[in-house]
């Protein structure tokens, strides 16, 4: 059984963008590495604070290695209840 130290992480692929009407506009995209999804989403919030974007995103998607689309919500990665 794995240590917590040698948890085995995921790929995911994190875009923050701007959505008006039915258009989107990427802001950034980041690859990274965490065990979970809600671990990723936590990334996500503290990204949000971090980076330098050309723009305040209001959402953001989050994909796996593969493009499937496991979340998407508000930039602030406000995790649903």
């Amino acid at each position: 059984m794995p240590s917590p130290a040698t948890e085995a992480c995921l790929n995911f692929v994190i875009e923050f963008y701007r959505s008006r009407d039915a258009e989107e506009a990427t802001l950034d995209k980041v690859s990274l590495e965490a065990p979970t999804l809600r671990a990723a989403l936590q990334a996500a919030a503290a990204l949000f604070h971090t980076l330098a974007m050309p723009q305040i995103p209001d959402r953001l998607r989050i994909s796996d290695e593969h493009g499937s689309e496991l979340y998407a919500g508000p930039a602030d990665g406000a995790y649903p209840s």
